[in-house]
């Protein structure tokens, strides 16, 4: 007679084989009468008509290409839009010296590092015409990009 150790270990084997072959949650299991061999069937049938939409749609969700090659480094960043920045004359290189009145008009003596001018209305120097001379101040206009810079010089004595 076996002891009842083995007669024990015996009932638990045969009732997890029972209950692995068992699927618990099919309404069919409960209804038929043989209730084993249903579960393995049910498992090797391919989804019904109105599991598949579910399906389909869960694995739609990846990405199409199965075999694409995948890395764990960060995007680079995405590129900064460039702003050009408009071109802008650059500062008068004139320095007021003095000025004088000469037939109504006025002169002006401006010096650029160890050059002196005498500056006219009308005037080219460089890259400036002289627009506009006044007791105190004379307005320029940069030629290359027709943009107006004034020389301030003081009160008109």
């Amino acid at each position: 007679m076996l002891p009842l150790r083995n007669l024990v270990l015996m009932a638990v084997l045969a009732a997890t084989v029972a209950a692995s072959l068992i699927d618990f949650e099919s309404p069919e299991v409960m209804a038929s009468p043989k209730g084993i061999g249903t579960g393995l069937a049910r498992a090797a049938t391919p989804p019904a008509a109105d599991e598949a939409p579910l399906t389909q749609a869960r694995f739609q969700t990846q990405d199409a290409d199965a075999f694409a090659t995948r890395s764990w480094q960060p995007p680079p960043p995405r590129p900064v839009p460039q702003i050009v920045a408009q071109p802008k004359a650059p500062p008068l290189p004139f320095r007021y010296l003095g000025k004088v009145m000469e037939e109504g008009a006025v002169v002006a003596f401006i010096a650029q590092d160890a050059r002196t001018y005498l500056a006219r209305k009308g005037d080219v120097l460089l890259d400036y015409r002289i627009e506009d001379v006044t007791p105190a101040q004379m307005t320029f206009v940069y030629l290359p990009l027709n943009e107006k810079q004034t020389l301030t010089f003081g009160s008109a004595n």
